[in-house]
């Protein structure tokens, strides 16, 4: 039987160019190949996965490669690169920490430093995982670490930066591999599958992408392990089958049974997945997951975030143009809370169904409790005593879990919903209005949703005609009121030697020196006064510095190398006030000093 060889030990990537979603860092190690400007020791950090001891092995190649390509790739047919192949190196070296991390194992390691190249032109020690290195071991590598001798390099690898001592940090160059993007693997393992000679749907490749979290190799393990499963084409629900996925297809089920309230659907849905083999707590976070992709493709400058595929970011898209954003950000809420409270739950499965019960009610809460037809808002005289039934139903619809309260719609929301609609439609109204109004028979709510339109239309009314009083007058104005009322003296200063200049929205103050400037930016409210005087909250301030623009503002600086006297002398001839202080006191300075 042949012996099999996993994708990420086959498809290692040989040069920098293969290395998948590291070009930062393949385009400065081979910039310092090329200018020959390569350090003593480098700092490999990153999650697992992303290609650290790939790029690590990559280079130390190329170093001691007899013929590189351009400089920057090994021929991989020398004797050097032919020998590291074979793991029969003697110049590249490479050492688990995990397994070596005594003081000893160091010891034995800076022996082999002593020792120069027998072929080739450096020795190259490759140490990964060097984080878990006791700190005798990392006290005894720091003075080979900083002074090795000039054949030696040291490239270190690790997944905990922070657990490396800063005496080391300090000694190598630092290079933070980023995780690797969902559509870079996809790309990847679509270029395996073509060497391979299999196929598979995109959407299972997502899918593999986003389970791997970030790492090329962990994709590529649930590749193999998916690829050795099925015979043929891969598919979406060959993924889901074999890595124990939670389909996606029971979240745009249950959000659109959430849509219409259908509680019945919902709860059979959860049931359907308890059953398959998932825990609740799994399906409440791919819920909230999908919600959060639903708010993304609300707008087509975020749904390029969701790392999908096409077919199914046009489905979030569908799906996201039938639930309001309001419905979206509460269904959130509800399950942010439902699973911060799931591990204290003792019944999780009921905790589950009464958050989805929530979600059903919440649509028919934003779309039609809110905003009631006329129709159920008829004049109604005094009610007798058989209309008690009637008046208790009514009650009941407009209970406070059926009506948003008041404080999360805005005055501009209430009159975008009445231009919004014919006079038919349905208008907003508090829990109170509403009922007052049922048995009062004051008719509709359009009256007062006309009166919220005035008042709307007024206030911006008023700011558009404080906009047009905007000016560098009136602005100054403000200024000089506000330099008056201030109580520091410092500030005053500051506020007076300043130029004030409008360009546009643009508030542009000149002042004379940094300490002026500095003041100048902490005094917030004026800035605030002026935007709110004016109803202009795109007001920007710009602060610049020119002592030109002072002339007669002497800034006094005196020397530090003045003597006792002279320093006397100086303050003398400037106070009056500290001359009369000397002479009654009799006092004369030392001239001993300075």
């Amino acid at each position: 039987m042949s012996t099999f060889v996993v994708s990420a030990r086959k498809y290692r990537p040989i040069k920098f160019e293969d290395v998948v979603g590291q070009n930062h860092i393949a385009k400065t190690l081979k910039n310092a190949l090329q200018t020959d400007k390569l350090a003593h020791a480098f700092l490999f950090c990153g999650p697992r996965g992303v290609g650290k001891t790939t790029c690590a092995r990559i280079l130390a190649k190329v170093i001691n490669c007899l013929n590189p390509i351009d400089q920057v790739a090994p021929c991989n047919t020398c004797s050097s690169c032919t020998s590291f192949n074979e793991n029969a190196s003697f110049n590249i070296i490479e050492l688990d920490a995990a397994s070596n991390n005594s003081v000893e194992h160091i010891r034995t390691l800076i022996e082999q430093v002593r020792f120069q190249p027998q072929q080739g032109s450096h020795k190259v020690f490759i140490i990964d995982e060097v984080h878990m290195l006791s700190t005798q071991a990392f006290n005894a590598f720091l003075k080979t670490l900083e002074e090795p001798p000039p054949y030696a390099i040291f490239i270190l690898a690790t997944t905990e930066k922070h657990k490396i001592l800063p005496t080391i940090l300090s000694r190598c160059q630092i290079f933070d591999f980023k995780r690797i993007q969902v559509g870079d693997i996809v790309e990847q393992l679509q270029r395996i599958l073509k060497s391979e000679g299999r196929t598979a749907d995109v959407e299972a490749l997502h899918q593999i992408g986003q389970k791997a979290d970030g790492g090329m190799r962990d994709a590529l393990s649930i590749f193999d392990k998916v690829a050795s499963a099925v015979e043929g084409n891969i598919t979406y629900k060959d993924i889901i089958q074999h890595l124990n996925v939670l389909d996606y297809e029971y979240f745009f089920k249950t959000t659109d049974a959430c849509l219409r309230g259908d509680l019945k659907s919902v709860f059979l849905t959860i049931d359907e997945v308890i059953k398959n083999g998932f825990e609740a707590e799994h399906f409440v976070q791919g819920l909230s997951e999908h919600m959060r992709n639903l708010l993304l493709s609300k707008d087509t400058a975020t749904i390029t975030l969701l790392e999908c595929s096409e077919e199914l970011r046009q489905r979030y898209f569908n799906q996201g143009a039938l639930a309001t954003e309001s419905f979206i950000l509460s269904a959130l809420d509800i399950l942010n809370t439902c699973d911060v409270g799931m591990p204290r739950a003792s019944n999780k499965r009921l905790l589950t169904e009464l958050t989805l019960s929530k979600l059903c009610n919440l649509h028919n809460i934003i779309q039609g409790s809110v905003l009631m037809h006329p129709q159920n808002l008829q004049e109604k005289k005094t009610p007798d005593v058989s209309d008690r039934s009637a008046e208790k139903a009514s009650d009941s619809q407009l209970s406070p879990e059926n009506v948003i309260a008041p404080q999360h719609i805005s005055e501009k929301e209430m009159v975008k919903v009445a231009n919004d609609t014919p006079q038919e439609s349905t208008v907003v109204a508090t829990v109170t209005e509403q009922k007052d109004l049922l048995r009062s028979g004051s008719g509709p709510l359009r009256n007062k949703v006309a009166d919220i339109r005035k008042k709307v239309l007024e206030e911006e009314a008023l700011k558009a005609q404080a906009q047009k009083g905007f000016n560098l007058e009136s602005v100054k104005n403000i200024w000089n009121q506000y330099l008056e009322a201030n109580p520091s003296v410092s500030t005053k200063t500051a506020m007076k030697h300043t130029i004030l200049q409008l360009d546009g929205n643009n508030l542009i103050i000149t002042v004379p020196n940094a300490a002026t400037k500095n003041l100048i930016a902490q005094e917030g409210p004026i800035i605030d006064r002026i935007r709110e005087e004016f109803g202009l909250t795109t007001l920007t301030i710009e602060l610049i510095i020119d002592k030109a623009q002072f002339p007669d503002m002497e800034e006094v600086q005196i020397k530090q190398t003045l003597s006792t006297k002279e320093v006397f002398e100086h303050f003398k001839s400037k106070n009056e006030h500290f001359t009369n202080f000397i002479t009654k006191l009799e006092l004369k300075p030392d001239n001993h000093h300075g």
